[in-house]
């Protein structure tokens, strides 16, 4: 523990899909995803779904898994917070597609940290952003 007073809260809302890593006639993918938040010195790891999978499409129309609403983190924060999201495709007969890796730092004020992060609040270099996947998260006092 930081004992600075300054905890915080990571909360995943959604993950989007831009490409599901099938070929063009299988129009689902099955995603597990892995959440690693480092600060003060120790991380905390997750896996989810945290059992099975999700179904995601790369159809603009079904490629998202919105109200996801996970804590991935809640604790006390040292001077820096980094945030890493990993995800893959399961396949059954060829090795799993790993999607764009995801890591955002935050160094600064605590406070400086706290707000929704998005694919659309940066503009066209938005680290939520990835060439195959968007995630949305919020960064709250705890």
């Amino acid at each position: 523990m930081s004992g600075n007073g300054n905890r915080v809260r990571v909360v995943l809302r959604w993950i989007q899909i831009k490409d599901n890593k099938e070929a063009a006639w299988d129009d689902e993918g099955e995603f597990r995803f892995r959440s690693k938040i480092t600060t003060a010195g120790r991380s905390q790891m997750l896996t989810f779904p945290e059992e099975g999978y999700w179904s995601i499409s790369d159809h603009p129309r079904r490629n998202k898994v919105d109200k996801i609403d996970k804590v991935l983190f809640e604790g006390d924060a040292g001077d820096t917070l980094v945030v890493e999201m990993f995800g893959e495709e399961l396949d059954n007969l060829t090795p799993n597609d790993h999607l764009e890796d995801y890591r955002r730092e935050f160094t600064g004020p605590v406070a400086s940290w706290l707000g929704r992060h998005q694919p659309t609040d940066e503009g066209t270099g938005d680290p939520e952003n990835m060439s195959d996947w968007r995630i949305c998260y919020d960064i709250e006092n705890a």
